[in-house]
């Protein structure tokens, strides 16, 4: 259905005979149990209140707020019995201060699992409570009486709570298997054809943008530096909405991208292959100088205990050796050195060890001892060279999520990054579409385990195995600022990633943003910014938010007066007819999926070659409208009660059908709501999101701006080819990788060898070793330009 007065479209919708003897029965339930009541937010009153904390202004926030100040706010709950608050912003971006109550606090003892406060336990789907909600709009947390239930009719497969939620990390090496090419002849062959053409094909490197200057003279901050910035953070808001006509002030457009977002259709020229960075974190745990850096923030640290017991084994196998990072260069160099632009190598300085007493302290920062110094296209940058004005202030950092959440801060002549840890090799040649395309935006993958959290995380999430916590905390920030709904943990590969996109969306998390940038030594807090996570959900529900940005606020309100009247709300229920009443979605549009390799092609781009099985694009829609079940939609649930009658507003204004209203109930109060909107008005085309987007002449200007959005945040998502082991021992290691790769010529696009030994023998170590050097130079053999 789409509105009350509205004829329905497929007879297989049609409800209307039973309503009545459905509505009687419910109400007399109801009377009988007495249990009717009306509940208003103990808060209504503070969420209207204007915020108090301010960003840092170094930040992009302090330059929104200065060329946003009409920006309004909107009730996080969203209460329709006070109707009159309800304001009728001119722009939809808000800022949402934090509750003392809704907050996950620092744990202060000594203990690894120690207590965070706030909330009840409502994580994820192995807790047996209440988190894995069918209907993931019906959060009593986050809303009133007068918030949307209706999208709880609205299906999904991931509603199906044992479809994969929280049940697992990684496939098993047996499970994920990549198929083996038997012709071990004709493969070496190939493959050396298509090193040979990328090896002839080198990119030149472009003049460097300005980096932090590096010198043995530099100090590491005070104390009580740290300290200021661990007051500053705690008085930061938890949430930051970023206007898109900030956003896309980097985007510049060449022409063709109008054409290609609204119809699906590329006519502009040949387009030159991207170049991209690759950037790695290392560190060399072995390395005397920087054990000796590290042990006054190792006993100073929370975690630390009086048995000494985390010292003694945090750093083991975190911080060990096994050479990887010279394979991994020599892989890039191999199978994607005509796309690379630059190589950064992200290391920690330490402290010179003094020849006397009376020599002045200087500083060095870690450096591959294979690697030759002078190479103009690898930088190896220590922590504080890239790390932002103030999240410097608590180095040295020894903590990956920390250093990862900087990234975006590195310098470049390009926007475009393919992060990686050393334990990550390419095993194929790669094109640059592998990674990111202009027409298709980044490859993002994903496991089958997904997150919902709906209240602060507890100390038992805290104390959950590996990634799990961050996760978990990062799941809650998403629900506060999207609306909630599932997401999936991200696939642990090399991540395709925008500096400008993840400056964003870390920099919308002020206060979680600079509380990860002074941890030293991770769990410090119990919970962390999760970065690769937080930026490709973040890239998702952007663009996302873009359409319904555009067809509320833009497309559907005319007139411009921030008000859908009854001509306007007649609009969109043309639009939501014409979608009805084709085919269903599935059959009726492009699936544009299936035709990335042509349109590349078309387009003068090489095709992927490793990342070809490609499940979405969001030229498609957004990812969460695959599968989506829009039956039983309708406007009156779903954008405002009264929606489809003309008296409702007939006397006066009613603020319900504010856009700014009707924007946010469909984009986070009932994001299944925003989803089959979207996908209904899009069946109008078979391609393309025009049915989404601002007249291209009456509102040129605005449609711009739509379409940098759109391009800015595009994506696909795909199902990566690669392999990902957990290497424990000897016997393990020779089994998983010398006899598939080395014997029976094996082959993944990537792998990833995640070092998981518990021992602590020299003898058992210096096998493993062997194997290890083994299987490296049997796949990669050929000494890079890097070495020595």
């Amino acid at each position: 259905m789409i509105g009350r007065s509205n004829a329905l479209y497929r007879s297989r919708r049609s409800f209307r005979r039973y309503i009545w003897a459905l509505i009687i029965v419910f109400v007399f339930c109801l009377w009988n149990s007495s249990t009717v009541t009306w509940r208003k937010s103990a808060n209504s009153e503070a969420d209207l209140e204007p915020s108090t904390s301010n960003p840092s202004p170094e930040t992009v926030e302090a330059i929104i707020e200065a060329e946003s100040p009409r920006a309004g706010r909107i009730n996080v709950r969203h209460s329709h019995s006070n109707l009159e608050r309800i304001w009728n912003a001119e722009a939809p971006h808000i800022v949402l201060s934090p509750h003392s109550d809704t907050q996950p606090r620092t744990i202060h003892n000594h203990n690894v699992g120690s207590s965070v406060g706030g909330g009840s336990m409502l994580t994820t789907d192995d807790d047996t409570e209440n988190h894995d909600l069918d209907g993931i709009e019906k959060i009593e947390e986050h809303r009133n009486e007068g918030g949307i239930e209706h999208a709880t009719k609205l299906s999904h497969p991931d509603d199906d709570g044992n479809a994969g939620f929280e049940s697992g990390d990684i496939a098993s090496n047996e499970n994920a298997q990549i198929p083996i090419i038997d012709a071990k002849a004709k493969d070496d062959a190939d493959d050396l054809a298509q090193s040979q053409d990328i090896n002839e094909s080198q990119a030149p490197v472009e003049k460097l943008e300005t980096q932090t200057p590096w010198s043995e003279h530099y100090e590491f901050p005070s104390w009580d530096q740290c300290e200021e910035l661990k007051e500053k953070a705690e008085g930061l808001p938890d949430l930051y909405h970023v206007p898109f006509e900030v956003s896309v002030k980097d985007v510049v457009l060449e022409g063709w991208e109008d054409e290609w977002i609204s119809k699906a259709r590329y006519s502009g020229p040949k387009l030159d292959e991207p170049r991209i960075d690759f950037v790695y974190t290392w560190v060399n745990g072995s390395q005397q100088e920087l054990v000796e850096t590290m042990k006054p923030y190792e006993l100073n640290s929370s975690l630390n205990d009086a048995d000494g017991v985390w010292i003694g084994s945090h750093g083991s196998n975190r911080y060990r050796e096994w050479d990887e990072l010279r394979y991994s260069m020599r892989s890039v160099e191999k199978y994607a050195g005509h796309f690379t632009n630059r190589i950064q190598i992200l290391v920690n300085a330490f402290k010179n060890a003094k020849t006397d007493d009376s020599s002045p302290t200087t500083y060095g920062k870690q450096w591959p001892h294979w690697l030759r110094s002078g190479i103009e296209k690898v930088q190896v940058l220590s922590q504080e060279e890239f790390f932002g004005s103030e999240e410097r202030k608590c180095l040295p950092s020894f903590d990956s999520l920390t250093i990862e959440n900087q990234l975006y801060n590195t310098k470049s002549e390009v926007d475009r990054l393919f992060a990686l840890s050393d334990d990550m090799i390419l095993g194929k040649p790669h094109s640059a579409s592998d990674i990111y395309s202009p027409l298709f935006g980044p490859t993002l993958g994903f496991k089958t385990n997904a997150y919902n959290t709906l209240q602060p995380p507890t100390e038992k999430d805290a104390e959950r195995f590996g990634e799990k916590p961050f996760l978990i905390y990062t799941s809650w920030l998403l629900n506060r600022r999207f609306g909630a709904r599932k997401r999936k943990g991200q696939v642990h590969f090399g991540h395709s990633l925008s500096r400008s996109i993840a400056r964003e969306a870390i920099t919308s998390f002020p206060r979680p943003a600079l509380r990860s940038a002074y941890q030293r030594f991770r769990g410090e807090t119990g919970f962390q910014l999760y970065s690769w996570y937080i930026i490709f959900h973040y890239t998702m529900e952007r663009h996302r938010e873009a359409l319904l940005w555009s067809y509320i606020m833009m497309r559907s309100d005319s007139n411009n007066d921030g008000y859908l009247d009854w001509n306007e709300r007649q609009n969109v229920m043309n639009d939501l007819a014409e979608g009805l009443s084709n085919e269903p979605p599935e059959t009726f549009r492009r699936r544009m999926y299936y035709h990335v390799q042509d349109y590349l092609e078309q387009a003068g781009l090489k095709p992927p070659v490793v990342n070809n099985d490609i499940l979405w694009t969001s030229l498609d829609g957004p990812i969460m409208t695959k599968d989506l079940d829009c039956d039983a939609f309708d406007t009156e649930d779903c954008l405002a009660p009264g929606f489809s009658i003309s008296s409702s507003d007939a006397e006066a204004r009613s603020p319900i059908f504010s856009t700014a209203t009707i924007f946010d109930r469909v984009t986070r109060e009932s994001p299944r709501c925003g989803d089959c909107l979207i996908k209904l008005v899009l069946n109008r085309q078979r391609a393309g999101l025009e049915p989404l987007l601002p007249h291209p002449v009456q509102k040129a200007k605005q449609r711009e701006t739509v379409i940098k959005a759109l391009i800015k945040f595009q994506y696909t998502v795909v199902n990566p080819d690669a392999m990902f082991y957990m290497i424990t021992d000897a016997e393990q290691a020779e089994h998983v990788l010398l006899r598939p790769y080395l014997k029976q010529n094996k082959k993944a696009g990537q792998i990833c060898l995640n070092d998981d030994v518990v021992t602590s023998n020299k003898h058992d170590l210096e096998q493993l070793k062997t194997v290890m050097n083994t299987f490296f130079n049997g796949i990669l053999p050929e000494v890079s330009s890097y070495e020595v």
